[in-house]
This record gives C-alpha cells, sequence and structure tokens, in this order.
C-alpha cells in the first residue's frame, strides 16, 4: 500500500489516479474538506471536465456556486443529483446568481433512502455521458448522510454496484465520510471498497492507495 502526507491545498493531481475510487475521511463541516472535494474535483480543467454531484445536505445552488468561487470557470456539463431534503430548494436547472445553462441538469430524489432508484438516475448520466470526450468526475455527499436511511449491508451493496459502475466507465469519484460520524467497523467495511483512501487527521491529509 502507498503512502503520502501531505499539509496543503492542490494535494491530488499527482496521487491520485485518474479512474478511481476515493473514500475521502473528513468532517463533514471542515474548510479543509471543502478544499479536499474541490481539488478532487479539478484534476483536470474545466471545460474538459464532466461534473457529476450527489448531494444530500447541500443545495444544487450552493454547491455549483462553491465550485465558481473556487474554479473561475464552468465544467463542461455539470449533473446534479438532489436527494432528500435538498429537493425543496432544486429546480430544473441551476439557477439563481450562478446563471444556469444547457448542460447544467438538477435531477431530484425525494426518498434518501431508494437507493435503487438512486443508482438508475446515475446510470442514466454515465449513459448520456459515454461519448463524451471530456473526463467524468464525481462526488457523493455524503456517504455519512446515506447511512442514516440505509444499514452498513444494504450501504455496502449498493457501493459496491456503484464504483464497480464508475469504474467501468473511467469515472474518477470521491465519496465523503466523517470518521467521527459512525463506527470503526462501518469505516473499515466501506474502506474496503476503495481503491484510494485520502484521510484528514491532526491537521495533515494522507493518501493511501492499494
Amino acid at each position: 500500500m502507498h503512502t503520502e502526507g501531505h499539509d496543503g491545498s492542490d494535494l491530488f493531481a499527482d496521487d491520485v489516479e485518474r479512474g478511481a475510487c476515493v473514500l475521502l475521511l473528513a468532517p463533514s463541516i471542515h474548510e479543509a474538506t471543502d478544499e479536499a472535494c474541490h481539488d478532487l474535483l479539478s484534476l483536470e480543467a474545466p471545460d474538459d471536465e464532466n461534473v457529476l454531484w450527489v448531494t444530500y445536505t447541500r443545495s444544487p445552488d450552493a454547491c455549483m456556486q462553491d465550485w465558481l468561487d473556487r474554479a473561475g470557470d464552468r465544467p463542461r456539463n455539470v449533473r446534479l443529483v438532489s436527494v432528500g431534503e435538498t429537493t425543496r430548494s432544486a429546480a430544473a436547472t441551476v439557477g439563481g446568481d450562478v446563471g444556469p445553462r444547457s448542460g447544467d441538469v438538477v435531477e431530484t430524489l425525494s426518498s434518501p433512502g431508494d437507493l435503487t432508484g438512486l443508482g438508475i438516475k446515475l446510470s442514466e448520466i454515465l449513459k448520456a455521458w459515454k461519448d463524451s470526450d471530456a473526463r467524468t468526475v464525481a462526488c457523493f455527499d455524503s456517504l455519512t448522510a446515506l447511512l442514516q436511511y440505509a444499514d452498513l449491508q444494504t450501504a455496502y451493496k449498493f457501493l459496491h454496484v456503484l464504483t464497480g459502475r464508475f469504474d467501468a466507465a473511467d469515472v474518477t469519484a470521491h465519496f465523503h465520510l466523517d470518521p467521527d460520524a459512525c463506527d470503526q467497523q462501518t469505516v473499515s467495511t466501506l474502506t474496503s471498497l476503495f481503491d484510494t483512501v485520502v484521510e484528514f487527521e491532526d491537521g495533515e491529509w494522507t493518501v493511501r492507495s492499494r
């Protein structure tokens, strides 16, 4: 297993292999977590990326505004899947000050425990982008929230299938999990699904790859 330690931003361009599925072990609310999320979604220039964002806790507008604040330029295409409570603020496209465009689409899933429905939506998005010459990157925010609606065994089975689909589609994807919000057995079980684990501890990032 390969391990790297870091204490700054722009960490992951050399440490995370393109097409890897990454478990991001970090506090749910922390500036370092936000920076790492953006870095993992910005492994290429924005115009060379299709961005897939699954959000349980933030509105689609907030996600896009954060992207624009950090990156400046839009990705080539954006699909946001808004799950559960966040669907109340979701519309057909990302609106408000972020400025919608045709490639920006919000899809909603009102039941956060409907993993079958979520899997179908994500598969449809990957299929739509199959012939794109842009690389696809994905953020799943978050497994911490998902585990409030599904037991560990159900979540594991869902993630086993989803990471397989991402791998087949050469998607570089990261999944947020707050290790302080679940037990060590849960962390260990889910870690086994991922190519790379990026962990924030004592002010430093550690990258572990198989």
